[in-house]
């Protein structure tokens, strides 16, 4: 079971020798009860934002297509996306199968297909085959859909901050002591006790390190609207193709 927000703050105070907070004064409490809240949440903040691709803010995606409609936005909450994820779902009514969409540049869409889909206009052509970056925030398929296709991607979400005091912290309880080493930094740091600070840090990133170790090693990744199609260089269409730092 994932922590929440009243266990890890909780934890911090007696790792401080501080008095714990009780569910019911959980969102009135003031002094360190309510530093020690705040450290927990930037901490967490951190973690999150910290790699865009951690595994355990994955989420799949199911949405239907609409005829004759090329380009769709993303999920409210959404960070980057696994293109290679893509995927037209079966559906007997249609009388499809399960299909891969297959990554191309934008730039491939404007120069071979998008005149093509623009003049299906509002009948669209085919199922789609391909699956790319729009010129906003979100991709678009072709050739245009002419039925209203299910399909399904996986996407990297931006957990909610912090609020409640059952609300739940999306990392994994194993790596809780991660997110008290950083709490404990930026409380030291606050109290201005840099020998504790630099201590905490010592134990912070080393914790992170282990957290990136175990759940991203040496993996390849394409990033926000970015294709990574593996080995190469930047490319002017501001696509990545490689390891991510």
């Amino acid at each position: 079971m994932p922590s929440t927000f009243i266990q890890l703050t909780n934890r911090l105070l007696r790792r401080l020798n501080e008095v714990e907070i009780s569910q019911t004064d959980f969102t009135s409490v003031r002094g360190i009860q309510s530093t020690a809240k705040d450290c927990i949440l930037d901490t967490v903040r951190e973690i999150n934002t910290a790699k865009i691709d951690w595994p355990f803010n994955a989420v799949e995606h199911s949405q239907n297509l609409s005829v004759g409609v090329e380009e769709y936005g993303w999920p409210n909450n959404f960070t980057a996306v696994d293109w290679n994820s893509f995927q037209i779902q079966k559906d007997g009514a249609l009388n499809i199968n399960h299909k891969r969409l297959k990554p191309i540049m934008r730039e491939e869409w404007y120069d071979n297909l998008r005149d093509s889909d623009y003049d299906a206009e509002g009948d669209g052509k085919n199922i789609p085959i391909w699956v790319f970056p729009s010129h906003g925030q979100g991709f678009g398929v072709s050739p245009s859909p002419n039925e209203a296709y299910p399909i399904k991607y996986r996407y990297y979400k931006n957990p909610d901050d912090l609020e409640l005091f059952d609300d739940e912290v999306t990392i994994p309880n194993k790596f809780d002591y991660v997110i008290i080493a950083g709490a404990l930094f930026h409380l030291n740091q606050f109290k201005e006790n840099m020998e504790g600070a630099q201590l905490a840090k010592v134990s912070y990133d080393a914790g992170m390190k282990n957290m990136t170790n175990t759940f991203l090693p040496n993996a390849i990744y394409m990033y926000g609207t970015q294709v990574n199609f593996g080995g190469g260089q930047w490319q002017s269409a501001g696509f990545y193709w490689g390891e991510p730092n």
